[in-house]
């Protein structure tokens, strides 16, 4: 085997390419979830799942990688040099987000944010947004057709801004060659790309101002150019959303950069108040909000929950099953991390001579209190949207260290092909399985039926997205089996409701009147209890508990809060009243059988 000039570092970076490829295939049939980051292959079909996974094999012999690579260099010779490349980057990226769009619907609020976009209520549903994601999603919001569709175009647009992004970096870094190309390919495919494909949050474009602020502090600090660049996107990302404040190390290190810096007074302190007070207005006016959400929604949901607060704030930072889970996160995000280091251990700072490599260095370690401290109330599994700028600024990280090795011959070029082979499979895999909502769920429900074992609060919250998700694909038994699920570990009213309508549209009508019943001691002013528990009292020919209902829903006026909410219930689900004659307003006991 070829060691290049690296030494062993060839041979032990192949060896890691392979044990990653093999750990995937073996987690592909292990029945748990320790690893849930890399074993996506097992939910997909399995052609999608095991084609790509043979063509990575095959690309780790030495003989066929030698004649990819070639095609490649003229390839990363193109992203150099092309006048057009970037912008042909650009429609790729574009293209490949919009052509797996979301269907899972499961990432964090995916499911309450596409219904409030259906129903037109965002810019009062969502305290913790800020004024550019409130005006996005009222723009979003005015297409009735289908309101997926200004998510999915947004999230497009920052894929495209990503690829033109990590084109314009690779050129900066002065990459040429197969070189160019892991660079290009392990800064925009990673897992994070399933943030891009219809979530209506601006986690997207969160990722795109993370690779945006890098490219305009390099710039600066070694040019003096990229002062515009930089405050003005850190001045829009602290207006969209509060995960920019990661950004702020950065930030500072390149003013101080430039502070200390030997030069014309002129342009320095052109740069300075263009860097410094564009980002420094943007946080002004988002301060206050930002302080409110930090305070009254962050603090006790995200950051110091109960449960949180009685381990201690270090020691659920440091617990053993978080550690795991954010292991699984960054290798879902950011698979070449663990190429990276090998080859930085391997090779030492050879890989990262240049004086302003240590910004990306920093934007990479910004991110780690963020993944340590931050305690997304869903669970990471479900929100991983949250961390997903974290990723981008892993993947950075990593394809400057993987693509300077090979630029350098420390490492040789037939191992460009499995570099790029190890970010594109896993991303086409996760977009593939968030593509596919049958093959989604299947993966949440081993999330939380196998080992590990999670806690009470994080299944309830799994249990209920699949229960919600079932709702919408109109898959009773599902719904039965997760609404189930989801009220014995959180059991209040919503829970058991859904449970109820699930039975009814099962036809387990004895199963549906019972919780309805339970549901009348608890919430006896709710008037979808008792519409619900009429109908299955109807149906299951309990004259006593259809008596009940029948002479609540009768003192209902007919144009009253609860009979609007009854009927626009029944648009919903029609099958919880077996009737099609009115329910109340004095009719409903001509519904008796």
């Amino acid at each position: 085997m070829d060691r290049g000039d690296g030494g062993w570092g060839a041979p032990v970076v192949w060896a890691a390419l392979l044990a990653l490829l093999l750990l995937r295939a073996v987690v592909a049939f292990a029945p748990s979830m320790w690893a849930w980051g890399l074993n996506t292959q097992r939910f997909i079909p399995p052609l999608l799942a095991w084609i790509p996974w043979g063509a990575a094999a095959l690309l780790l012999h030495p003989a066929i990688a030698g004649r990819v690579a070639p095609h490649l260099t003229r390839v990363g010779d193109r992203l150099a040099g092309g006048r057009f490349s970037p912008w042909l980057a650009a429609l790729t990226g574009a293209a490949v987000v919009w052509a797996f769009p979301d269907r899972l619907w499961i990432t964090g609020d995916f499911l309450l944010r596409q219904g409030t976009a259906e129903s037109g209520a965002f810019p009062n549903a969502f305290i913790q947004a800020l004024p550019i994601e409130v005006l996005l999603n009222r723009v979003g919001g005015l297409s009735s057709t289908n309101p997926n569709a200004a998510p999915r175009a947004i999230g497009a647009i920052a894929a495209a801004g990503l690829a033109l992004v990590a084109v314009l970096l690779v050129r900066d870094w002065g990459l040429t060659g197969i070189a160019a190309v892991i660079g290009v390919g392990t800064i925009f495919l990673g897992g994070y790309l399933t943030s891009f494909t219809g979530l209506g949050k601006p986690a997207a474009l969160i990722c795109l101002a993370t690779a945006l602020c890098l490219l305009g502090a390099m710039r600066l600090v070694r040019s003096g150019r990229g002062a515009g660049l930089l405050g003005v996107t850190l001045g829009i990302a602290f207006l969209t959303h509060r995960s920019a404040l990661a950004l702020i190390p950065l930030w500072f290190a390149t003013l101080a950069q430039l502070l200390v810096r030997r030069g014309s007074p002129g342009p320095r302190g052109r740069n300075l108040l263009i860097a410094g007070l564009i980002p420094v207005a943007g946080i002004a006016i988002a301060a206050p909000m930002i302080i409110g959400i930090v305070r009254h929604f962050d603090l006790p949901r995200h950051i110091a929950p109960h449960e949180v607060v009685r381990r201690g704030l270090l020691a659920a930072a440091l617990a053993p099953l978080h550690l795991l889970d954010l292991t699984n996160l960054v290798l879902f995000f950011t698979p070449a991390v663990i190429t990276a280091l090998v080859v930085f251990v391997c090779m030492g700072p050879r890989t990262a001579r240049r004086a302003e490599t240590w910004l990306i260095g920093l934007l990479a370690l910004s991110f780690v209190p963020v993944l340590l401290f931050i305690h997304p109330i869903q669970g990471i599994f479900r929100d991983v949207e949250v961390f997903a700028p974290a990723g981008v600024a892993f993947a950075l990280a990593a394809a400057y260290v993987t693509a300077a090795a090979l630029q350098g011959g420390r490492l040789p070029a037939w191992l460009g092909p499995a570099l790029l082979a190890s970010v594109l499979v896993p991303s086409l895999h996760s977009l593939a399985l968030f593509n596919d909502a049958e093959s989604g769920l299947r993966r949440g429900r081993s999330f939380a039926t196998e080992a590990p074992t999670r806690d009470e609060g994080e299944l309830a919250q799994i249990w209920d997205v699949i229960a919600y998700r079932a709702f919408r694909m109109r898959d009773w038994e599902q719904a039965v089996e997760a609404s189930a699920h989801a009220a014995r570990y959180a059991p209040h009213p919503r829970a058991l409701m859904m449970w109820a309508i699930a039975r009814t549209y099962t036809g387990d009508h004895r199963g549906a009147e019972s919780l309805y019943v339970s549901l009348t001691e608890r919430t006896a002013d709710d008037p979808l209890v008792w519409v619900g528990l009429g109908g299955a009292a109807l149906r299951a020919g309990d004259s006593v508990q259809t008596a009940r209902a029948l002479a609540r829903l009768d003192a209902y006026a007919p144009d009253g809060r609860e009979a609007r909410a009854i009927r626009k219930h029944l648009r919903i689900f029609p099958e919880v009243w077996p009737s099609t004659r009115e329910v109340v307003g004095g009719e409903a006991g001509g519904t008796r059988r």
